[in-house]
């Protein structure tokens, strides 16, 4: 007897990657409204996340550049003490010689005149009446180490310096009533033209109530043996340096730090030297604390994202139980709908993670210009934000995909 041949089994074929991405752009293409509302909830989350961390990047930055603007990378040397408790003065060669360091961008002095070298505004002010004011010889490069700026007139130059000429501070200014360069003040018996009014110092600003007076005029004029000896460290030296500004390159300050009092006094390396605020530490601080909670809100942000997508392919799942089911009953296995599930919720989450970076960058550039500030964009954000969302997407994805393929044919054909 002749048996009949049995049925061959229907050999399932595997979706081809370009006929799962035409099968899984369908759906999307089929629901304009609804893709785009699903796209914007991946791309919310990747706009914050890239607006947040450019943000943040942007103002560290700004912070960093105004710390090391206003002192951060700002250093000062002062006379100091040898551990037998004599003091320790600063050499007349030590500018030049720190100026020879490695990282130091910068070196501003101030010296000490005689007692009887005050400021007034005119010559019938008594002396006793000061006004807390006082006088400093300044070199040439002060006001650079000091990143200081002037609101009127000029900065001492080879000329200046050797000239009767004065540059008052901020405060100085305004309590002898100097409104304007031109003016004459009395200093030390001698009238005095002003040729600058300085903007405030920031960090420095004791030296706002300062007169500044060149080195070339004051050494003719106050040598070195005119200041009172009580005032001076070391008579011996005869150096009446009351303070050294060190300005480091950005960053070189832990480096710098330690080479100045060496260098300044070789022979008696007891100076103080100081960071003339703790904005040094504070720079050291900013960053680690910025950046930590640009993550925190940053994951937060793609928590909700992910939320939001796994919500819309749920809810796309079982709006689509009618297609599943008449795919699955014209033999669709379901892997290939898991499959086509999972991809489209890769492929909504990309294009909102390309369309949030956009987004967030432009709000970044928004927010610094408002600030008038740097644009700070990271690389590994504006790579990694649609890296991060296809990832996001796809787990966000995985349970909707496998709730589509569980569901049954016959259960799911009841929705045509």
């Amino acid at each position: 007897m002749t048996r009949s041949p049995r049925p061959e089994r229907t050999k399932h074929r595997r979706l081809s990657l370009p006929e799962l991405l035409r099968t899984a752009v369908a759906g999307p293409r089929s629901r304009p409204l609804r893709t785009v509302l699903s796209a914007l909830g991946i791309a919310i989350g990747i706009a914050s996340l890239t607006a947040i961390t450019g943000i943040a990047a942007s103002d560290r930055a700004q912070l960093l550049a105004e710390l090391d603007r206003q002192g951060a990378n700002l250093l000062v040397i002062q006379p100091g003490t040898d551990p037998a408790g004599d003091p320790v003065s600063i050499p007349s060669t030590a500018p030049g010689m720190l100026e020879r360091v490695d990282g130091v961008d910068g070196v501003g002095v101030i010296e000490k005149v005689a007692d009887a070298a005050s400021v007034y505004r005119t010559s019938i002010v008594p002396a006793s009446q000061t006004g807390g004011l006082g006088v400093r010889v300044a070199n040439l490069g002060l006001l650079d180490a000091l990143d200081g700026a002037l609101a009127d007139g000029e900065w001492f130059d080879e000329a200046g310096a050797s000239l009767p000429t004065t540059v008052l501070g901020s405060t100085a200014a305004a309590r002898l009533g100097v409104a304007e360069i031109g003016q004459r003040v009395w200093i030390g018996g001698e009238w005095h033209a002003v040729i600058g009014v300085l903007e405030p110092l920031g960090l420095a600003s004791d030296l706002d109530s300062m007169a500044f007076i060149g080195k070339e005029w004051a050494d003719t004029r106050w040598p070195a043996d005119a200041v009172d000896p009580a005032e001076l460290i070391d008579t011996e030296q005869a150096s009446r340096i009351d303070a050294v500004f060190v300005r480091s390159l950005p960053g070189a300050v832990e480096s710098v730090r330690p080479m100045l009092a060496r260098t300044a006094n070789p022979y008696s390396p007891y100076l103080a030297v100081s960071k003339l605020s703790d904005l040094v530490d504070a720079r050291a601080t900013a960053d680690a604390t910025l950046s930590s909670l640009a993550v925190g809100l940053a994951a937060i942000a793609l928590l909700v994202g992910g939320i939001g997508i796994a919500n819309t392919m749920v809810v796309a799942a079982l709006e689509r139980r009618g297609e599943i089911g008449l795919r699955r009953a014209l033999g669709a296995r379901s892997g290939q709908i898991a499959s086509q599930f999972l991809t489209e919720a890769a492929i909504l989450a990309l294009f909102g993670g390309i369309a949030g970076v956009v987004i967030g960058a432009l709000v970044v550039v928004g927010y610094a210009a408002s600030k008038q500030s740097v644009v700070v964009l990271p690389v590994e954000v504006l790579v990694g934000g649609p890296i991060a969302a296809l990832v996001v997407g796809v787990i966000a994805g995985l349970y909707p995909a496998l709730r589509a393929a569980r569901l049954a044919p016959t259960e799911a054909l009841r929705a045509v």
